[in-house]
């Protein structure tokens, strides 16, 4: 398993100091969030070229990119239109492609019949179209995807390019344990975000045992001193592993 960093306990800073705060608490890669950060890597202030050079620059790696979520319709209107939202999809796919990434992150729309249609119909055209990608559903408290029986639900109907992102905190908040998710989905598993490190300890001893080698993706709440939180959870975890 391979650590990385989340910008969510430094959601403020833009990329060139996210990117200094993970190589000084000590992580060799980081993911970025399209949304919900200033380190986006699509900042009006920043371009491509740039991202790869500050990259290139710290000698970090980039582990994945959280696009936008698969809601099936319109931002500006809330107008029902799969189309344009994988449009909208597609163009943060590629940006990710364009920085050497295979796979891409996202969550589902409303917790609505409607919603769990769009997002299964739009993962499976979504992987149609571009087949060198696999895509990580993420779960999120009032979403189609909630708790297990949501994924219980999808993931069978779906292209095995299709993967579960475990996300520990999102899951927690709606009384799901992440372990339970885990033991079902273990080797579906594309890629684990740990909300916090304590209590951790037995899905990464499952995640051992289903060879999951993965990255482990340390996303943790805003902190007022993300640099010393980031560089605890880092060494508390390269403990337990």
């Amino acid at each position: 398993m391979k650590l990385s960093l989340s910008p969510s306990l430094c959601p403020k800073l833009r990329l060139g100091a996210f990117l200094a705060l993970a190589k000084e608490a000590g992580f060799a890669a980081v993911e970025l969030c399209r949304t919900e950060s200033e380190s986006s890597p699509v900042h009006p202030e920043t371009s491509v070229r740039m991202v790869r050079d500050q990259f290139k620059a710290t000698g970090l790696r980039l582990s994945g990119f959280n696009i936008r979520p698969l809601t099936g319709r319109k931002a500006d209107s809330d107008e029902r239109n799969l189309g344009y939202n994988l449009r909208q999809l597609e163009w943060d796919i590629h940006l990710g492609r364009a920085l050497g990434l295979k796979s891409a992150n996202l969550r589902g729309g409303a917790r609505t019949g409607e919603a769990r249609s769009d997002l299964r119909s739009g993962v499976q055209q979504l992987l149609r179209r571009i087949p060198d990608i696999n895509l990580n559903l993420g779960s999120a408290p009032g979403t189609a995807l909630r708790e297990l029986a949501d994924y219980q639900a999808l993931i069978p109907c779906l292209d095995p390019r299709a993967r579960v992102l475990l996300h520990t905190g999102a899951l927690e908040a709606t009384g799901e344990d992440p372990l339970r998710v885990a033991q079902v989905f273990g080797r579906r598993i594309g890629v684990v975000h740990l909300h916090q490190v304590q209590g951790c300890e037995a899905l990464l001893r499952h995640l051992r045992q289903v060879d999951y080698c993965g990255e482990l993706v340390v996303a943790l709440a805003p902190s007022a001193e993300p640099l010393a939180a980031a560089r605890q959870a880092r060494a508390d975890l390269e403990r337990l592993l």
